[in-house]
């Protein structure tokens, strides 16, 4: 069994790249983790110097992927970008799980230049060209990862950093309505959870309109998702992540089948 811990890094707080590490951990199994503010330390990682808060917040947070029989994905927002690569630089010899870093860019500028910027850092400590991947998220169905993110495209090659025109993700809806509703996107990507079923119970048992309404609402957003679950697949192969069967997810993954759901909220 391959046990492989990657690190996704945004570029940008877009619903789309929020969502990227949950689909891709549809995909692979293992855990996924996203750590809160480090300490408060997260933006003011000046040159990667380490951070003994954060330092020891993110050992704690690998340690714990280790656990893991497959590993999993620990998910990098943009706040805590200095004091991540601050803890690979320092550690990056030990880290020996880590073999995939992939950094996420949508066609925005802001956006490209901190992709960039991620890039330049990582390589400058001292990961390897072959370990860092891209992924082109709210990509136009019409348009090329080459042209609608050239600078990135551009540093990346003479980076030696390899472009997988296939690692895309396209502009979509689903993302933000799986945010708006908080849906535990690579639960209902692996049927584990299905708001079909909850709406058609809560009209069953006459559940307040309000509470039906919501979940209506969810049930698009899951058709929404479910509808372009073949391009997810492709993306993470695209990655080079290995991937496992819904029947595999489910039995290591899937939430207890007496968890508590969170109260719905109807939309605003």
């Amino acid at each position: 069994m391959t046990h492989l811990i990657v690190a996704h890094f945004q570029s940008s707080n877009s619903a789309a790249q929020a969502s990227a590490a949950q689909i891709l951990h549809a995909q692979t199994g293992g855990l996924l983790l996203k750590p809160d503010t480090l300490d408060g330390h997260g933006e003011h990682v000046n040159n990667y110097q380490p951070v003994t808060g954060s330092e020891h917040a993110l050992q704690d947070h690998y340690c714990t992927m280790m656990t893991s029989p497959r590993g999993g994905i620990i998910d990098v927002s943009t706040e805590q970008r200095n004091a991540m690569i601050a803890f690979i630089q320092l550690r990056r010899h030990v880290l020996t799980e880590l073999k995939t870093i992939i950094v996420s860019v949508s066609p925005d500028a802001a956006s490209q230049l901190a992709a960039v910027e991620t890039l330049t850092a990582l390589c400058a400590a001292g990961v390897a060209p072959a370990g860092i991947r891209i992924l082109a998220t709210e990509v136009p169905a019409d348009a090329h990862v080459d042209d609608v993110c050239a600078p990135v495209v551009e540093y990346a090659r003479e980076a030696q950093i390899t472009v997988r025109p296939e690692a895309v993700l396209p502009v979509s809806t689903s993302f933000a309505k799986a945010q708006q509703f908080r849906m535990p996107i690579a639960a209902v990507l692996n049927r584990a959870v299905d708001f079909e079923t909850e709406l058609t119970s809560a009209r069953i048992n006459g559940a307040p309109e309000k509470i039906v309404h919501a979940l209506a609402h969810k049930v698009i957003a899951q058709r929404d998702l479910l509808g372009t679950a073949d391009t997810f697949n492709r993306v993470a192969a695209a990655l080079g992540l290995p991937c496992i069967s819904q029947d595999e997810w489910r039995a290591e993954c899937a939430p207890a089948t007496n968890r508590r759901r969170a109260k719905t909220v109807a939309p605003d």
